[in-house]
């Protein structure tokens, strides 16, 4: 099917956004594989970071898998394959910083790559920046390396030394080496004159290459020193070699998950770059808004809009040759199958795909090999759609009915149109056949469409025109093309006056809907710009009214710490012994707790105005709140029918459905910030009604809290804070359970934001 369709040459588009080989795989795998189950919110995500915040440009990755593959061999890896593992570890590490918060599903999923900082930080220790081995990668290298520098030095010595007592036998002043060796070039003639071992000639014979006899001592410890730090290099690349082969299996995983996160990052710059949009198949509405096929120029594209509703059995596309309706299936097979597939599609906002099985017959494909005509060939495709296509499928034919007698084509289409809807089998058609456009309009459930053709420029304009039949036009475009005046009108005579005169009504219908598309289409303008202007002023006013809210609250927050500050200076008086007026101060105490009261109340109402409760189901990836309190997380796992796990800004909780409710969070608002911690502190026996649990193990804390609760039923306190902070989450959550069964426990939240929102848990008894 995707021969038909053009899909690899679009696919090649796709490829060109990746930046490693696992992400090309990846990519085309997904052609022959349905997406996961995830993949059309993980691209979502993706998408919206890119967006907003833009995404990073990677360099291009090695495939490093042949590398991993040698380590299990036990081979030592080279440094140059060394530095191509680096690089795959220094992008783990950047790629999960790519998603900027928690409350995206798709920062869970790349928290899984492993990490890699201890083994990329052993890389840097041991390479410098050109991939050669440090004189400190080792203590013994270093010796050596040092030893081998004083060698050196002595060895120039002797050469400067040696030179200048023979130089009437060099050849030239100068030396070199042979086989690792210091050698001379001395005159042929002179070689009885010297002691020493030759180690060649030049190609004339006038040159020698002599290694003298104080030399030879020092070439082999030179050698010895060479072969030593070769030794120690290879001892120290076999240690980094075995701790990438200890992590063998975390970086096949790792390459999976890249190989994923690039076919998303690919998709996502197609989708940006080219306007295109995600849209996931569902249901059997088909709808495209302003499609616009990937393979034709954008200043050449003419965008098409289809509407085919469920209470329809399907579309005929009638109108001229080379007018566009091949290009118009092409395009709805291209993106119904782009979409099932987890690829963006050059369409607006408002398009439906439908979950259909696609059988297609489009373009002329005689088949040389089989012998079969343009007629039979098509046949037989049409013949496997409707043996194999059921409610659930689409079937897509281009000109049924052509390439035999119109007559007995035009009967053969009509009979098949009826099948189809006698099957309840969903179709879109072309043809420019009279009697099949005929049909099509007495039926109510079918649309007629056709390509638009202008009479005055006697071209097509490839605009589809829905709810109207086309002419052929054939008088027209052969005119247009050269063929002489005398013929085309000797033609009309050879046709029916009822021919003639269905030609005219629908050339005259066409030429109205066209004038009516074109005042829709300036009415659409408009109205697209006033819902511009609209959302533009609608954004502006929350921005405002959020810039107030947060004005307000810190405001709040100011005047919160000031009554708090005045109460534990009144209650420091209170406790001490030398007070003398304590039914003062319990006066004023009474007074501060009211006002704190008051902006508690206020405080509630503003977190609410910030993240208005919606209606809708809860699932994952949505974002929801306590119903007792004011902290806002996302939906990041459904666990069985009625608990979720959710992130409450690195706070991952599970909580009962029956707790949540579910919130509107704005992009441009930031959930879950954590302000200073302020605490309602009323007066009591009991001096404080917090604990801070903060640096306890498990059981510590438990043993405490179980006390606190104790403390506070005994008191006047009706409520505490458990001050536990957010780490790993696994502290609060060993509270919940534990307070979830406390039977003295009348309710149990996150605190506010001007309690200290997720690192705090507010317990009423």
């Amino acid at each position: 099917m995707k021969q038909y369709i053009d899909f690899d040459r679009v696919f090649q588009d796709f490829l060109k956004y990746t930046f490693s080989p696992y992400g090309q795989e990846y990519l085309k795998r997904l052609v022959e594989n349905k997406p996961k189950d995830d993949e059309y919110e993980y691209l979502n995500e993706i998408y919206e970071i890119q967006v907003t915040q833009g995404l990073p440009v990677f360099h291009r990755l090695f495939d490093i898998r042949p590398i991993l593959e040698k380590t299990k061999s036990y081979s030592v890896l080279l440094p140059e394959e060394i530095f191509k593992i680096k690089d795959f570890l220094v992008f783990v590490e950047d790629a999960k910083k790519v998603v900027p918060s928690s409350r995206y599903k798709l920062s869970y999923y790349l928290s899984k790559l492993g990490n890699y900082t201890s083994i990329i930080e052993e890389i840097d220790r041991i390479f410098d920046s050109d991939g050669n081995v440090k004189d400190n990668a080792s203590k013994n290298l270093s010796v050596i390396r040092k030893e081998i520098k004083r060698h050196q030095l002595e060895i120039k010595q002797r050469i400067e030394k040696f030179i200048s007592k023979n130089s009437k036998y060099l050849q030239e002043q100068l030396y070199t080496k042979r086989n690792g060796r210091y050698v001379f070039l001395i005159r042929s003639g002179a070689r009885g004159n010297l002691e020493g071992i030759v180690h060649g000639s030049s190609n004339t014979g006038a040159t020698l290459f002599f290694e003298p006899k104080e030399f030879i001592a020092l070439n082999d410890k030179y050698e010895i020193l060479l072969s030593e730090e070769k030794i120690e290099i290879d001892k120290i690349l076999r240690g980094i070699t075995s701790k990438i082969h200890d992590r063998y299996g975390n970086l096949m995983n790792d390459i999976e998950i890249v190989g994923f996160f690039d076919s998303l990052y690919a998709r996502a710059k197609y989708a940006y770059e080219n306007k295109a949009i995600v849209v996931k198949p569902d249901g059997k509405y088909l709808k495209l808004v302003n499609a616009r096929h990937p393979l034709i120029p954008k200043d050449k594209v003419v965008p098409i809009s289809i509407d085919l509703p469920v209470d329809k059995k399907g579309l005929i596309i009638t109108g001229p040759n080379t007018g566009g309706k091949t290009v118009t299936l092409k395009t709805i097979a291209l993106f119904i199958f782009m979409a099932q597939h987890a690829m963006p599609i050059l369409a607006d906002h408002g398009t439906r795909i439908p979950d259909f099985q696609l059988y297609l017959d489009i373009g002329d494909s005689q088949d040389v090999v089989e012998s079969l005509s343009t007629f039979s060939s098509h046949m037989v495709r049409i013949i496997d759609a409707i043996k194999n296509a059921d409610e659930n499928s689409l079937v897509i034919i281009d000109e049924l009915g052509s390439g035999t007698d119109p007559f007995e084509g035009s009967a053969l289409a009509i009979s098949i149109i009826e099948y189809l809807i006698e099957k309840n089998i969903r179709f879109v058609i072309t043809t420019h056949l009279t009697n099949v456009k005929l049909f099509a309009m007495e039926r109510d459930d079918i649309i007629t469409a056709s390509m638009e053709f202008d009479l005055e420029t006697l071209r097509p304009t490839y605009r589809l025109l829905l709810n109207t039949p086309g002419a052929s036009h054939a008088f027209e475009i052969s005119e247009r093309l050269g063929l002489p005046k005398e013929i085309i009108e000797q033609a009309k005579k050879h046709i029916s006056k009822d021919h003639l005169k269905i030609e005219n009504l629908i050339k005259g219908l066409n030429s109205k809907v066209s004038e009516l598309e074109s005042k829709k289409f300036e009415l659409e303008k408009t109205l697209d710009e006033y819902e511009r202007l609209r959302k533009e002023y609608e954004r502006k006013y929350n921005v405002l009214k959020m810039k107030k809210i947060e004005e307000l609250d810190k405001e709040l927050r100011e005047m919160y710490k000031e009554f708090r500050n005045a109460k534990k200076e009144l209650q420091n008086a209170l406790f001490s012994t030398k007070t003398k007026n304590e039914s003062l101060i319990k006066k004023r105490l009474k007074n501060i707790e009211e006002k704190e009261n008051t902006i508690q109340e206020i405080d509630s109402k503003i977190e609410t105005m910030k993240y208005p409760e919606v209606e809708g189901e809860i699932d994952v990836g949505k974002y929801v709140r306590l119903k007792d309190g004011t902290t806002v997380g996302k939906v990041i796992e459904k666990r069985g029918e009625n608990k979720f796990l959710v992130d409450f800004n690195g706070l991952k909780i599970e909580v009962k459905k029956n707790k949540l409710v579910q919130v509107d969070v704005q992009d441009n608002k930031q959930t879950n910030e954590v302000s200073e911690s302020i605490h309602l502190v009323s007066f009591s026996p009991l001096k404080s009604n917090e604990i801070d649990l903060r640096g306890m193990t498990v059981e510590e804390a438990l043993e405490v809290i179980d006390k606190f609760i104790d403390d506070l039923v005994l008191s006047d306190f009706s409520s505490g804070y458990i001050i536990h902070g957010k780490g790993t989450g696994s502290l609060a959550s060993n509270i919940w359970n534990f307070l979830r069964n406390d039977k003295r426990v009348k309710s149990y939240r996150f605190g506010r934001p001007s309690e200290g929102g997720v690192g705090v848990t507010v317990v009423e008894v």
